[in-house]
């Protein structure tokens, strides 16, 4: 799960409103309609569902409350949003975990999860303790886990991840046979999202990782070593009850390696 950067209240986000026109926000504490919020997450990390990474039209993505209303989350506050999808959305569960969840705002999630040529997402099964918990928990929230032999017939995000992957792959083929650009990668991953899939097919190839953090509006660029080939590395590596583990980039496949903080 791609994390991500969000602004903090009196920060600047620009975004292009259904008119054409360019509007400069101030990102405010709290909205009188957490709806008015819609266009400046746009502006913030761009037309992705924050769970399954799906890109979505405008009107299709939803302010998303972490901390659900009806437990006591708040309505109106800006801290309290991501975007989703309608799908994301409406198989959430009421979040009772308290502080035992990662948040892609919050915390490097691209280390929560495997991603594979199935379109199956998986925990990361080199997690332990209070990061498998949250891993999970986050897991368990939106249901990623749901796949061809258990998810809803209306529910596509497995599938949508599937053929994702196999676009991943062709692209990287004909990118390595020097038929596609830089340039014609990234263009082809941001009309097709989950930027997941593309960071995990295309690992070891810096040239196309450091695009994939840069392009991608709001990709938390502090949760990856730019001096390491990219590797994802603790977002909060001082919160030593959550210890985390991390990438090795190895022949271009990704090696797991467990450390404790």
């Amino acid at each position: 799960m791609r994390p991500i950067e969000k602004k903090q209240h009196g920060e600047v986000v620009q975004y292009t409103d259904s008119r054409g026109n360019v509007i400069e926000h101030v990102v405010q504490a709290d909205y009188d309609k957490y709806g008015e919020a819609k266009l400046p997450l746009v502006g913030n990390i761009g037309r992705y569902c924050s769970y399954c990474e799906g890109l979505r039209e405008v009107d299709a993505l939803e302010v998303e409350h972490c901390a659900a209303r009806r437990n006591g989350g708040s309505e109106t506050a800006w801290n309290n949003f991501l975007l989703s999808c309608k799908v994301c959305n409406m198989v959430k569960s009421v979040s009772d975990f308290g502080e035992d969840i990662h948040w892609p705002h919050l915390n490097n999630t691209y280390l929560d999860f495997v991603y594979d040529e199935t379109g199956r997402v998986k925990v990361n099964p080199v997690l332990s303790g209070l990061s498998a918990t949250r891993a999970r928990n986050l897991y368990n929230l939106v249901r990623l886990g749901r796949d061809d032999q258990d998810a809803s017939p209306m529910d596509y995000r497995w599938r949508r991840r599937y053929e994702t992957w196999k676009k991943a792959v062709d692209a990287k083929a004909k990118y390595e046979a020097g038929k596609w650009s830089v340039d014609d990668i990234l263009s082809k991953a941001k009309d097709t999202g989950h930027w997941s899939v593309w960071f995990t097919v295309f690992a070891g190839i810096d040239a196309i990782l450091s695009r994939l953090i840069s392009d991608f509006s709001g990709t938390c660029a502090s949760c990856f070593d730019a001096d390491n080939h990219y590797q994802p590395i603790p977002r909060n590596p001082e919160n030593t009850d959550d210890p985390i583990c991390f990438f090795l980039v190895t022949n271009n496949n990704f090696c797991l390696q467990k450390i404790k903080i």
